[in-house]
């Protein structure tokens, strides 16, 4: 177990106990007391937990410099976490047959996509092609990923289909989402974007640009 973990946990557990015990930690970390003795000592030695004895075992809190451990290690796994989960695409800039703006023009869809994505969109879509093999094959990991769904709206003359979207940045500009409308008849290898934006204006994108997407699944 790493020195950060190590240090969440007794320190968690200290202040959960308030005095807490050799034992206990031993117990609650599967160690022996004799390994827990020789750590919490290390510990202390490095600056990075502070100790006080008293009757009932011992009270520990982490120092600035453990918390500044804490801190780096923290922010490198939410790093690591996020990273995990951005899925890169690229394709070529491709005009589309207008349904984008008109789907966008709808109350349903504008409200809505403003409730659940955090921003109303510019009324079109960019469309893209994907054209390489690793963009493809992380295209189709969106198909069994967990997106924000859209629900399916029924209105007095029509019944407007459900929608999952995914954030994403293009060409590192946010927000923005990839969106796949359940009844689109766009082959897999065609992407829309939404944003609040309207995208090829703002990043001066025209047919057959090259774009990047980076989609948060």
């Amino acid at each position: 177990m790493s020195d950060e973990c190590l240090i969440a946990k007794i320190v968690y557990l200290s202040l959960q106990r308030k005095e807490v015990t050799q034992q206990a930690i031993a117990e609650e970390l599967k160690m022996s007391q004799q390994s827990v003795s020789r750590k919490l000592k290390e510990l202390e030695e490095r600056n990075l937990i502070r100790r006080s004895l008293s009757k009932e075992g011992e009270i520990i809190r982490v120092t600035e410099n453990g918390e500044k451990l804490l801190e780096d290690c923290l922010s490198m796994m939410r790093g690591t976490i996020i990273s995990s989960h951005v899925l890169e695409m690229r394709g070529r800039a491709t005009s589309g047959l207008g349904e984008g703006r008109i789907f966008l023009s709808m109350p349903y869809y504008m409200e809505s996509f403003k409730k659940f994505l955090g921003f109303e969109p510019y009324p079109g879509t960019l469309n893209l092609v994907i054209y390489d093999r690793t963009s493809l094959e992380n295209r189709l990991i969106l198909d069994i990923s967990k997106a924000i769904t859209i629900p399916e709206h029924k209105e007095e003359n029509r019944v407007l289909g459900a929608v999952r979207a995914f954030p994403a940045s293009v060409n590192d500009l946010k927000p923005a989402a990839v969106v796949f409308p359940l009844r689109s008849v766009h082959p897999k290898s065609v992407i829309e974007v939404i944003s609040p934006y309207h995208l090829r204006k703002e990043l001066n994108i025209k047919d057959g640009d090259e774009v990047l997407i980076q989609a948060y699944a």
